[in-house]
């Protein structure tokens, strides 16, 4: 089955009854170019469709390649080179068990589909696999930036994911690298029941004084029972830029579970409350689906959930909310 036929399908059942206005507005259009440009081999992506929860609606793609769908195989994307497909050669040689998934992250609401961040997610703690996925990536020079970061951090946390971004090298700033992590259980129960635990761990790795309102907000997301995950851009000197973005991430079990799905209402609601999100908080229960689509005799299962809730703080801005929705695709032969 043709994959813009399914990507189409996917959009259309996600944005109906009214809630592309809502929650795209309108970068439909030009996230289906992103999406055509991702395209590898014979797989379909996984896609995340990140969107703010308060002013101006818009949406910025992801687009997840599977290291299962590319291993051993000369991959290249269908409408990038360079940077791009460097770094998918290097993915697609890696040994099993290293690598999990590596993301194109477009600013679609900024028009730009030509310059995609590019972020690798892993399966594990080995830290010279993101230091070699940065030289792959035309990003050497921050390889040392990540391995003194990686090294202050709390030993607790997982650095599951390493992303740099070729479309903004242009901008006269001292070039980073973004590296976010897992805290895991442990820390998560400490910055619950502990905020100065949450406030120590940040000093160490060079996030001094970032303010009372970051650390009460990241500590009622650590309450939660869901991961709790720490987003940081790191300097070439290995310490961490004043901007922390802080996620708690749900699973399917998660809307089946009555109790766990009123605690993820709840979330909502407090995110409302604090003026962070308006009325489309509403909107995001009503895009969860999982349905089997039939076409010349092959078939689709297609789905999407709201996965991820991120609060971001940024040194001199007010903090923001983002969700983030995750659309799938599994084809099979019709029975």
């Amino acid at each position: 089955m043709d994959r813009t036929f399914i990507y189409d399908l996917l959009y259309a059942l996600v944005a109906q009854n009214g809630r592309e206005a809502a929650l795209f507005g309108a970068c439909g259009p030009i996230a289906h170019e992103a999406f055509e440009r991702s395209l590898v081999a014979d797989a379909f992506p996984e896609l995340w469709f990140e969107l703010p929860l308060l002013g101006e609606p818009w949406l910025d793609l992801h687009a997840l390649t599977s290291y299962r769908d590319v291993a051993g195989k000369q991959a290249t994307f269908a409408g990038l080179s360079g940077v791009y497909n460097d770094a998918l050669a290097w993915f697609a040689g890696q040994a099993p068990g290293k690598v999990r998934q590596l993301a194109l992250s477009y600013d679609t609401h900024a028009g730009d589909v030509g310059s995609p961040a590019v972020q690798l997610l892993v399966n594990g703690p080995d830290p010279t696999v993101p230091q070699n996925f940065l030289a792959a990536a035309h990003r050497a020079e921050l390889q040392a930036a990540y391995k003194s970061f990686v090294r202050a951090m709390p030993a607790q946390w997982y650095a599951c994911y390493t992303g740099v971004f070729p479309g903004r090298d242009a901008a006269g700033t001292d070039p980073w690298v973004r590296v976010e992590c897992i805290v895991g259980d442990q820390c998560q129960q400490a910055y619950a029941n502990d905020i100065s635990a949450l406030a120590k761990h940040l000093a160490s790795i060079g996030m001094h004084n970032m303010g009372s309102d970051l650390v009460v907000g990241v500590q009622e997301l650590a309450k939660l029972p869901f991961p709790l995950e720490l987003q940081f851009n790191v300097r070439p000197d290995g310490t961490a830029l004043p901007a922390l973005s802080a996620s708690v991430r749900f699973q399917p079990r998660d809307l089946l579970n009555l109790s766990r799905r009123d605690v993820l209402l709840r979330l909502l609601g407090w995110v409302q409350a604090r003026g962070l999100a308006d009325d489309r908080c509403e909107l995001l229960p009503q895009t969860v689906f999982a349905k089997r689509a039939q076409r010349a005799g092959e078939a689709v299962t297609i789905s999407c959930l709201p996965a991820f809730i991120k609060l971001r703080w940024r040194e001199g801005y007010s903090p923001d909310a983002k969700a983030y929705l995750i659309a799938q695709a599994n084809r099979g032969r019709a029975s």
